[in-house]
């Protein structure tokens, strides 16, 4: 999984989790609310009932106070009170109807409401109106003389509905104060509720954004270790050690960037040496083949002038010719080694490389055809043409299809493929040759560019081909490489020339 992703994914977890408590919130929040609300109004209902208690009681001791002591400021105040008292119950009513409905567009009192808060508004409207009208009754009979009959009727028209009134007002208050009180335990318990809900999903959150936090830490910083360790190790010259990481993100990629360029710079190192190694053999080649040069031309004289003053029958032209021979022999190494250690003689030129490799195949067609091996040509499409020197460069081609004629003797492929690599840092034209021959065991890979080193049979080669052909390429800035899954398995030579 790639970082990108890991990070996308935790961002998401976190706001998710956000998401989650802002939402337990706003509803334990809404149910709260709700929970106030009703407190609200049920107190606001409760004090409504007092205010109509309280005007019931001062409208009925005033309504006493005057059939008893005939005092119309009595009268005076039962009227305000009865008056408040029919206020107070429309207000009350009004609260009810906003809770149950709304007034019809005639003015009228009647009002949506359901169950027993619209048998509560029915009957305490009946009762206040009842009432009161019963009281004005008996004030009209009294201020008419007939007082002993006006109170007469007070215990027997007015009393009963006043009881019954004053205990449903008492009932209202009651349920009220019940219901207040329950609304407020519950916002009460809510409120601690809600507390210790955000204390717990705070908690939670702290966790897991921790422990997502952690993992995606030790996700980047582990690796990221470890790939400090492996540039260490790689910068301290172990360049086969081996950065591995599981998994696929852009850490991972790192990693195998870093194996890639430590292999890399080890087969560089090893170009390095075999180069430095090259350049003192070369060095020491070219003193020996001076040294031997001279006695070599000695020999050659004096065995040419014993043969011409020899018989056509004297035995001893055979060992002559013997000599003559072996010394042949030592000059034609000779000069591969003086050939080996010159850098000199380069004639650059911008050449198409596919006109080398031909004339290359072309000197050696007749030993194609005699040892029955078909060529393939795979050259790549928009191939630019590059500096070198055409003879050098050609010297190099024909050493390596000779090896390859060499080792299919029963005939076989020779695949030929060139191409342009500009994934390298600088853009390189690779030429490839593939047989189908003999192969190179693991043991010889590593020794097939040294000087002197052969695996044909002695006396048919001087080992110098592909050591000479390695300097040449190192010569243009290029370098040569060979591979083999083993004996009978073939070879192929890379070679990568600048562009």
């Amino acid at each position: 999984m790639t970082i990108k992703k890991r990070l996308i994914i935790s961002f998401t977890l976190m706001i998710a989790i956000i998401i989650f408590i802002a939402g337990v919130l706003f509803f334990q929040g809404k149910v709260q609310r709700y929970y106030l609300r009703q407190s609200v109004e049920n107190y606001s209902l409760m004090a409504a009932a007092r205010e109509i208690q309280y005007y019931l009681e001062k409208s009925a001791s005033a309504f006493d106070f005057y059939l008893i002591l005939g005092d119309t400021s009595e009268k005076s105040r039962f009227l305000d009170y009865a008056k408040g008292l029919k206020q107070k119950t429309d207000d009350y009513l009004k609260q009810l109807s906003a809770r149950g409905g709304s007034a019809d567009s005639s003015g009228g009192k009647n009002f949506k409401a359901s169950g027993k808060e619209y048998a509560d508004f029915t009957e305490i409207e009946n009762l206040v109106d009842t009432v009161i009208s019963k009281w004005k009754n008996i004030l009209t009979l009294y201020d008419k003389g007939s007082k002993e009959k006006a109170i007469s009727q007070v215990d027997e028209n007015i009393m009963p509905y006043l009881t019954k009134l004053k205990n449903k007002i008492n009932e209202i208050y009651i349920s009220k104060s019940e219901a207040f009180n329950s609304a407020e335990k519950q916002s009460i318990s809510l409120e601690k509720a809600n507390f210790f809900i955000s204390v717990g999903l705070s908690v939670i959150a702290i966790v897991l954004a921790s422990i997502l936090s952690l993992i995606l830490f030790r996700s980047i910083t582990q690796p990221l270790s470890r790939l400090k360790e492996g540039a260490e190790k790689i910068g301290a010259g172990n360049f086969n050690y081996e950065i591995n990481l599981s998994g696929y993100n852009e850490l991972t990629a790192l990693a195998q960037s870093f194996n890639k360029m430590a292999k890399n710079l080890q087969k560089s190192e090893t170009q390095i040496i075999q180069m430095d190694r090259m350049a003192s053999l070369g060095q020491l080649a070219g003193g020996i083949a001076h040294e031997l040069n001279n006695p070599l031309t000695g020999v050659l004289g004096q065995s040419q002038i014993m043969l011409e003053k020899l018989s056509t029958t004297d035995p001893l032209r055979e060992t002559l010719g013997k000599i003559t021979k072996a010394a042949e022999r030592c000059r034609k190494i000779t000069k591969g080694l003086l050939d080996f250690s010159r850098q000199k003689d380069y004639h650059f030129e911008l050449t198409d490389i596919a006109k080398i490799i031909d004339a290359s195949l072309d000197i050696c067609s007749s030993d194609i055809v005699a040892s029955k091996i078909t060529v393939i040509k795979n050259y790549g499409k928009n191939i630019p043409k590059i500096n070198v020197s055409v003879a050098h460069i050609q010297q190099v081609f024909l050493n390596i299809i000779t090896n390859a004629i060499h080792t299919m003797k029963n005939g076989g492929i020779l695949t030929i493929t060139t191409q342009r690599e500009s994934a390298l840092p600088s853009a390189f034209i690779s030429v490839s040759f593939k047989d189908t021959g003999d192969g190179i065991s693991k043991e010889n890979l590593e020794k097939i560019f040294t000087p002197f080193f052969t695996t044909k049979d002695p006396g048919k080669g001087t080992g110098l081909g592909l050591a000479i052909s390695y300097g040449i390429v190192q010569r243009h800035g290029g370098n040569i490489s060979v591979s083999s899954q083993g004996e009978k398995k073939g070879a192929i030579f890379t070679l990568r020339l600048p562009v």
